[in-house]
């Protein structure tokens, strides 16, 4: 009588036998062969190929003009500069001319109430009037631009804004300040520059 393990080997082996006997399992695998890229991609394979020893200094060129591009745009936010894409900015410039026009109407009510002020020897006051207004319409005419910590002359430098506007905006915020904040009273020619300053503002195609 056979021992336990004897007859388990001779069944394990006859099973082996018959296993590699039955030719539709196939036991040898073909090599595994890369598909070669085409013609016209290995000049570029080859130019990546050399451009290995230096991608760690792409790499840090690129976090670095990052970084410079993230930089740049805070700075231009807490100027108050509004950023766009170049075409996104004409399509604005564009949509913007074509919507603002001075209200000749509300002009000369305003200038008639700073005259009052000036006629009554109040000058300073008549200024800061033109100049409260003539800011005022910039937020009309560049909605995106003005930010609250931006001062007259920030708005009046600003180069998103036409230069004969911007002329004329900077007259009236020299004025303004000179009385509002140097306490330097501008007295009746002061007004009239800043009164004249305004006129070129809206009457007189400075947007355009």
């Amino acid at each position: 009588m056979a021992q336990p393990g004897i007859a388990e080997a001779e069944w394990l082996a006859k099973a082996h036998e018959q296993l590699i006997s039955d030719k539709s399992i196939q036991f040898d695998l073909p090599a595994y062969v890369p598909p070669q890229p085409p013609d016209w991609l290995k000049p570029l394979l080859d130019a990546l190929s050399s451009l290995g020893p230096y991608m760690i200094y792409l790499f840090w060129g690129a976090v670095i003009s990052g970084a410079a591009i993230i930089l740049l745009l805070v700075f231009l936010e807490m100027k108050g500069i509004a950023w766009r894409l170049p075409w996104q900015r004409a399509r604005r410039e564009t949509e913007a001319a074509e919507a603002w026009r001075p209200d000749a109407g509300a002009a000369h009510i305003l200038l008639s109430e700073a005259d009052a002020l000036a006629a009554r020897g109040d000058y300073d006051e008549a200024v800061h009037l033109l100049l409260r207004r003539s800011v005022a319409d910039i937020a009309g005419r560049l909605p995106d631009f003005l930010r609250p910590s931006l001062t007259a002359r920030d708005i009046a430098a600003a180069p998103t804004i036409p230069a004969r506007a911007r002329s004329a905006v900077t007259e009236i915020a020299r004025r303004g300040e000179a009385g509002f904040c140097a306490r330097r009273r501008g007295g009746a020619e002061g007004w009239r520059e800043a009164r004249g300053a305004y006129e070129r503002f809206v009457f007189r195609d400075a947007w355009t």
